[in-house]
């Protein structure tokens, strides 16, 4: 079926940050049509209030995104699907159980839950230093170099997403008081009872970020499918777009 797909991004990170997941994503989910919106405070929503609380970020992002589906580039005949990774799949999961007929279908990515699993579980111990150092720092190249270690196994793909990105920095600004909230309502967030609409749960056995149990245990909650990649970091769409895409396409 021909739909619309709305993306979210994670913690301190933007919608330049996807890189190629949604070609890759339109090009191998049949009728798919990839739409990007950036999360409070960050990127092309830079002039709007970062709140502390997930409802509230789903309140600001829903006002945009029903601007978007009166937008000429926007098929309006078709229906909408919503795919989050991390922090963006706790928004999609508030989003979904509080307005379930704004889409028909979603998929979360590596993400997790405060009453769902513990809290050395949600960021390891292991890592959880260097990734907190990693989005606070000040240098962009560093910001982004110490990030990618961290959620990106495939060693010459951090390389080119670096530079990637570099290249569009002054297009994604990135408050350290905009990341710190986000840090806090990801952090408080709890799961809701249900999921009102069909989800497909995706997460790696390879995360080294967030425990790979993480994912299950939510897919367990809503009694949904979920499907693991063997060796992808906490970031699957960018060590292999092409299986998030399949899955997809074969769940649809």
């Amino acid at each position: 079926m021909n739909r619309n797909w709305l993306f979210l991004k994670g913690l301190a990170r933007g919608q330049v940050h996807w890189h190629s997941q949604p070609r890759v994503f339109e090009e191998r989910v049949p009728g798919a049509r990839v739409h990007l919106l950036d999360l409070p405070g960050i990127g092309e929503a830079h002039d709007r209030r970062a709140p502390w609380r997930m409802g509230e970020i789903v309140a600001d992002i829903r006002e945009r995104f029903l601007d978007l589906q009166r937008s000429p580039e926007v098929d309006a005949s078709l229906p909408w699907s919503i795919l989050g990774i991390s922090l963006g799949g706790m928004i999609a999961m508030e989003w979904i159980a509080s307005h379930p007929h704004d889409f028909q279908s979603a998929v979360i990515i590596t993400s997790s839950a405060a009453n769902v699993s513990p809290p050395w579980k949600r960021l390891q111990p292991s890592v959880g230093p260097q990734y907190i150092r990693a989005v606070l720092a000040r240098d962009v190249a560093e910001r982004e170099s110490r990030a990618l270690s961290v959620t990106v196994n495939d060693e010459q793909r951090r390389v080119e997403l670096v530079q990637s990105y570099l290249k569009q920095v002054d297009s994604c600004p990135m408050p350290m008081k905009v990341v710190q909230r986000q840090l806090i309502a990801a952090t408080k967030w709890r799961a809701p009872n249900g999921l009102p609409i069909p989800t497909l749960f995706l997460g790696s056995f390879g995360d080294g970020m967030v425990h790979p149990s993480c994912t299950p245990a939510l897919a367990a909650r809503f009694g949904a499918p979920l499907r693991m990649h063997e060796s992808a970091g906490h970031e699957i769409p960018h060590d292999d777009p092409h299986w998030v895409a399949d899955q997809v396409a074969e769940w649809l």
